[in-house]
């Protein structure tokens, strides 16, 4: 009995780990269709959302890719987190006809 146990401990814990991992790289919710795209702020930062829910970013040595976005219109911010690892960026302006939004006081461009 004690064997059947030892057993499967091993293979709870991988069944944990491979679900975490579908679920975390899964994607969220889709950002609204206006944030969806690449874009490139003018201080050479990156981010990207899209229509499956997945994003991400470069912001200097911090990268995230394939996590979740969370935007809040009310709140004006956007949120893209995978494993722990996020940034919060505060709606100073909404994407515009340009294809232009302003987070955090830069302009980004959507490429």
């Amino acid at each position: 009995m004690k064997n059947k146990i030892r057993n499967t401990v091993p293979l709870i814990l991988i069944f944990g780990i491979f679900l975490s991992l579908t679920i975390a790289c899964g994607g969220g919710k889709p950002a609204p269709p206006k944030y969806q795209g690449n874009w490139v702020g003018e201080d050479g930062s990156t981010l990207y959302m899209h229509s499956d829910g997945k994003a991400g970013f470069i912001i200097g040595s911090k990268k995230v890719t394939g996590g979740a976005a969370e935007v809040d219109e009310t709140a004006k911010t956007i949120n893209i987190s995978l494993f722990g690892i996020s940034h919060t960026w505060k709606i100073d302006q909404e994407p515009n006809e340009r294809g232009e939004m302003r987070l955090d006081g830069k302009i980004y461009r959507k490429r």
